[in-house]
């Protein structure tokens, strides 16, 4: 059954919230996301995969679940960083700099298991065909409706 526009703002509002948390189903997977600490000062919405964020999810592709590209968020950053990119121009000259690196406007992509803001998080979820919604904020969703 497809989460209704009134649901995605309860599980906004949940997730905004300091102890936001909610579970989703995803195929064979539980998507559940929790609000966690990043640093001493600043928390983020954490996306676990049937309970885990594994570290070689991170570099091995083969040992991603399925659904890792849909729930996680992703990122790009420049193989460069502006100012080195500046200083290697200055240097060779723009031409000259094309010519010994190639790769200079370059970007890497990976896959983040955290996102910022539950707006962010709700947005890229919304897009995902066939998800469930099971728990808000704890609360199993069906009782949500009465």
């Amino acid at each position: 059954m497809a989460i209704s526009k009134e649901q995605w703002d309860k599980v906004e509002s949940e997730l905004a919230g300091t102890f936001g948390s909610a579970l989703f189903k995803l195929g064979d997977h539980e998507i559940s996301i929790q609000r966690v600490r990043k640093s001493e000062s600043t928390t983020v919405l954490a996306v676990y995969i049937d309970g885990y964020i594994k570290g070689e999810w991170f570099t091995k592709e083969a040992a991603q679940p399925s659904c890792l590209k849909q729930v996680w968020r992703k990122r790009t950053i420049s193989i460069f960083k502006p100012a080195e990119k500046k200083r290697i121009i200055k240097s060779f000259g723009k031409r000259q700099a094309k010519k010994c690196f190639p790769n200079l406007d370059d970007k890497k992509e990976f896959f983040d298991c955290h996102f910022t803001t539950a707006k962010s998080l709700v947005r890229q979820f919304k897009r995902i065909k066939g998800i469930q919604l099971m728990l808000i904020g704890g609360v199993p969703y069906e009782s949500m409706e009465a």
